[in-house]
């Protein structure tokens, strides 16, 4: 299961970023630009996520919010690469 969780995850990081790459109207070297920029943009996210100690669930005060912060943070991470996608195409059409 976990397996199964983990090439979703991949999968919603990877594909936005290869259909970047796989637009043909944009020289060779933007499209590889923009495909690396919305395919780090999450693991970035998710470090900044995990390298704060209130974020990464170790808070004193109130553990359970800080947890439930670090989850929906997360979400949105695998989210932002889709964001990115529709940003940076929408200025082409």
């Amino acid at each position: 299961m976990r397996i199964l969780l983990v090439l979703i995850a991949f999968g919603m990081i990877a594909v936005p970023a290869l259909l970047a790459l796989s637009r043909t109207e944009q020289p060779r070297g933007w499209r590889v630009s923009r495909a690396l920029f919305i395919f780090l943009a999450p693991a970035f996210a998710l470090g900044l996520i995990h390298g704060v100690p209130e974020l990464d669930g170790r808070a004193l005060n109130y553990p359970v919010a800080w947890t439930t912060l670090r989850l929906v943070l997360t979400g949105l991470a695998l989210i932002l690469p889709w964001c990115l996608y529709v940003w940076l195409a929408a200025g082409r059409r």
